[in-house]
């Protein structure tokens, strides 16, 4: 009977561990809350980080999100790989404005990519980014101190300073912009990947629609405030180029 209490606690003490257990990284690391950004409550600042990401990982390539956002650049070599991306642009925009003003020559250069991001390599990788941030006329104020990233010491103002970037990078001509509304057939990206077609026509109409939304019909036949609701739903279908929030606030 003691055995079998003692088995029981076991598998109690199991089933409490799974979660954490599955928020190890790969290498068998401890998650961190650092890492991600769990411990950030104001919702302003996790719309930034939100459009960081998909920015970034346009431009890279690369899924960024919340969860990975940090791990993936702590080693300095995706800011070096975007400042390369945006060094492209700056050179274009110094050879057709009349009044570019001081600007980077050239990106990063001889830069680490499998590097850990503890490591003096990942020091430098950051270091280089954060000088050609200064040529890129990225204020002062709004540049991290390196232990923000490398100590996890300040991960928002890591954001921030990359936030920066990408406006500058939009100053000097670069397509990508940070601040533009993103398309919500971008919502539907993933679901259309994990379920295939059955979300073609709602990611087709949002981003352009190509064929003809179907009407809606059905009604609630409550007058309650659900029926409200219901009606601002069918306002969004029928209007896809209008942002959800502009039309509830009406």
């Amino acid at each position: 009977g003691w055995a079998l209490l003692m088995f029981s606690y076991y598998n109690e003490y199991k089933s409490y561990l799974s979660p954490i257990m599955s928020r190890r990284g790969k290498t068998g690391g401890k998650y961190d809350r650092r890492m991600s950004f769990d411990d950030i409550k104001d919702e302003r600042m996790l719309v930034m980080v939100d459009k960081l990401c998909v920015w970034m990982g346009t431009i890279l390539g690369e899924k960024l999100n919340r969860e990975n956002l940090i791990s993936q650049i702590r080693n300095g070599a995706f800011m070096c790989r975007l400042a390369e991306e945006i060094q492209e642009a700056v050179d274009s925009y110094k050879n057709t404005a009349d009044e570019p003003g001081s600007l980077p020559r050239k990106a990063p250069q001889g830069y680490k990519l499998d590097v850990s991001g503890r490591s003096m390599e990942a020091r430098e990788n950051v270091m280089k980014f954060l000088n050609w941030a200064r040529e890129l006329r990225v204020p002062e104020s709004s540049i991290f101190s390196p232990d923000d990233l490398l100590k996890l010491k300040g991960k928002m103002n890591v954001v921030n300073t990359l936030l920066a970037v990408a406006r500058r990078a939009k100053d000097c001509g670069m397509a990508a912009d940070i601040d533009a509304p993103p398309k919500i057939a971008n919502a539907f990206q993933g679901l259309e990947e994990k379920f295939g077609k059955k979300f073609d026509h709602t990611a087709a109409a949002f981003g352009g629609a190509k064929s003809q939304l179907k009407t809606v019909t059905t009604k609630l036949n409550s007058s309650s405030a659900w029926k409200i609701v219901q009606q601002k739903i069918d306002t969004i279908l029928q209007l896809p180029g209008k942002p959800s929030y502009e039309i509830f606030r009406a």
